[in-house]
């Protein structure tokens, strides 16, 4: 399993939601307060100057006739209108003819707003003065219930935004893993998964085969060894032009070689008709044996591919076995161990035939070819042959059998 990345997507996108939604939040509530003040004034100016016009237009002739009663009436009257306060009329000195207040719990003036007065003119000369007040953040109230509204559908907005940010980002990061994990030249870092990625695909835009150093630090080494054989090698010398059958090798090759870059393989050399790759066990989550097998499966339908194009077949026949082995300081007794688990290989490769991939009974019951479908040649074999892959791994398969069949 990879490392944990500190720059991770599953990381780094939410916390860009959080902050836009930190700064685009903050920005928005400045802008729309600011809009609702200014409204909300506009909206007070006008209604009060207004009623304050109304109100000395009503009492002009109460103030000619000098009739207190009736100038009291009207202003009753003027007082039920919402969100008015106070109202009263002065004369031309600002004594107090008549007011009138609402009854609230909080008697004072110190809830009342602005002052909106309108002059009483009569004949030209002004003979008192309306006067309108409205409580304190009457108007303001009507926008609370929008200014609610407005925050909850922030809210949401910027809720189903990090939802988003947070399911994206870890699905992004852990498609990307996931594609990591599967492609050669594993590296750890700092590195998100983006760059990991570009890293971990320049061997198959290459085409370059990458030296594994020996790891000494590790006593013993599990891996999957996978034996290809040519089956019909010999015949091929005898019937095909040495020119063309030269070039068709050199290219499968090639193809051999980006195919072990794919799945992390080393090669070694060959015997007699045989390629051996190696499939170093990486991590305890590591499904190399299952990498050995998609290689394989890879192999030998690149084979099928260039008898399409060259008109020639090549007989493929593969083993597989899981091997664990002491890391000796010792070149020699490397290559004795080696030497073991090959003719071991051989042996199973003199069963198969051409187009059969076979594994022993230990490496058939690894846990990570439990999905792949799986039969014994024979009843009294003790030899499993491999009848199909699982359908994720098919796919996978098709999908690096075209890129890589496009070279051919």
């Amino acid at each position: 399993m990879m490392g944990k990345n500190k720059k991770s997507y599953a990381i780094v996108l939410p916390m860009l939601a959080v902050l836009f939604s930190i700064i685009f939040g903050t920005l928005s509530v400045l802008i729309i307060n600011h809009q609702m003040s200014m409204i909300i004034d506009k909206q007070e100016k006008y209604l009060g100057d207004t009623l304050s016009l109304q109100l000395a237009k009503i009492t002009k002739n109460s103030i000619i006739n000098k009739d207190i009663l009736s100038l009291q009436i009207e202003l009753d009257d003027m007082l039920r209108i919402d969100g008015i306060g106070f109202v009263a009329v002065y004369d031309a000195s600002m004594q107090i003819l008549s007011k009138a207040e609402r009854v609230t719990q909080i008697n004072n003036r110190n809830i009342l707003g602005n002052k909106y007065i309108n002059p009483i003119t009569i004949e030209n000369e002004i003979a008192g003065y309306a006067v309108i007040q409205f409580y304190e953040g009457f108007f303001s109230s009507y926008f609370k219930g929008k200014n609610k509204v407005i925050v909850l559908l922030f809210i949401g907005i910027f809720s189903t935004l990090i939802y988003i940010s947070v399911k994206l980002g870890k699905n992004l990061s852990v498609r990307l893993n996931n594609i990591n994990e599967q492609l050669p030249n594993n590296s750890e870092g700092t590195m998100d998964e983006l760059s990991i990625l570009e890293n971990r695909l320049k061997p198959l835009i290459s085409s370059r085969t990458n030296s594994q150093a020996f790891g000494m630090e590790e006593r013993y080494e599990e891996s999957t060894i996978l034996a290809v054989e040519c089956k019909n090698l010999t015949i091929l010398k005898t019937r095909v032009n040495p020119e063309h059958l030269e070039s068709l090798m050199y290219q499968f090759d090639i193809l051999i070689n980006k195919v072990s870059d794919i799945y992390g393989a080393t090669r070694f050399n060959a015997d007699q008709r045989c390629i051996y790759l190696k499939f170093k066990k990486k991590s305890t989550a590591d499904d190399y044996p299952l990498r050995a097998l998609c290689c394989s499966s890879v192999i030998h339908s690149l084979g099928d591919k260039l008898l399409d194009t060259h008109g020639i077949q090549l007989e493929l026949a593969s083993a597989l076995i899981n091997v664990r082995c002491k890391n000796f300081k010792s070149q020699l007794l490397r290559e004795s161990a080696r030497g073991d688990y090959l003719t071991l290989l051989q042996s199973m490769l003199e069963q198969a035939v051409g187009g059969e991939i076979l594994l022993d009974e230990k490496t058939k019951n690894h846990k990570a070819l439990e999905r792949a479908h799986l039969s014994p040649p024979s009843e009294k074999s003790l030899l499993f042959r491999v009848e199909k892959l699982d359908d994720a791994c098919k796919k996978l398969t098709n999908q690096q059998i075209e890129i890589l069949a496009s070279d051919i």
